[in-house]
């Protein structure tokens, strides 16, 4: 019997927040969290870049095991929730300011951050570079809380999409020439919907 593949992280979003959202995915038509631990939550901060590995390596020291790092998991896992609401709720045509719980959600992360900011010279000039000062867990939140500012106030949610296969939940923000994506990803759900298009084709002959 051939070895079943974990599923991974995927980032194919073309934002943090999508590809935050696409931490929950279905397998074989069953929903399945990748968020299952704290240090699930660590990993996928440090892959999509908000840690670097001395960072994950001492929070997971830090909290990996504590009450502190199951409530921030819980709080990871509500704030993907919300996340996703909102932009159904959007992409609905209905509107979100009657559901403020949800933007609440994501504000009490900002509230009580913590930011420090340097001046750094590189060889492209000066650049200013800012970091949260994570006292719980719960901040390392909040640079995911300041991705869905921008998503939601710089771009249109027309773009944002849902993968056109039916049994794929994955989103994505479509930044291709005209507007044409359809597919979480070309090589999977794409040819996969390719194929099945091409095989009822056949039994309509």
């Amino acid at each position: 019997m051939p070895k079943k593949i974990a599923p991974s992280f995927l980032f194919i979003g073309n934002h943090p927040v999508l590809d935050f959202i696409n931490t929950k995915i279905a397998v074989d038509g069953k929903p399945v969290d990748l968020l299952e631990t704290f240090p699930d939550a660590l990993d996928w901060l440090y892959k999509a870049g908000f840690l670097n590995e001395k960072e994950r390596v001492q929070f997971e020291q830090s909290w990996g095991n504590s009450d502190q790092g199951s409530q921030a998991l819980e709080a990871a896992r509500e704030l993907r929730s919300a996340l996703l609401t909102i932009i159904e709720i959007c992409k609905s045509g209905e509107n979100i300011s009657v559901r403020q719980d949800y933007l609440e959600t994501i504000n009490d992360l900002l509230y009580d951050q913590v930011i420090t900011t340097k001046l750094i010279y590189t060889d492209n000039g000066f650049v200013i570079k800012k970091r949260v000062k994570s006292q719980t867990p719960t901040d390392l939140l909040a640079p995911i809380a300041q991705s869905a500012m921008d998503l939601f106030s710089r771009n249109t949610f027309s773009l944002i999409k849902k993968c056109g296969n039916p049994e794929c939940v994955l989103y994505f923000y479509d930044n291709s020439k005209n507007s044409t994506r359809r597919w979480c990803s070309q090589k999977t759900c794409g040819n996969r919907m390719k194929v099945m298009a091409y095989l009822e084709r056949q039994r309509n002959q």
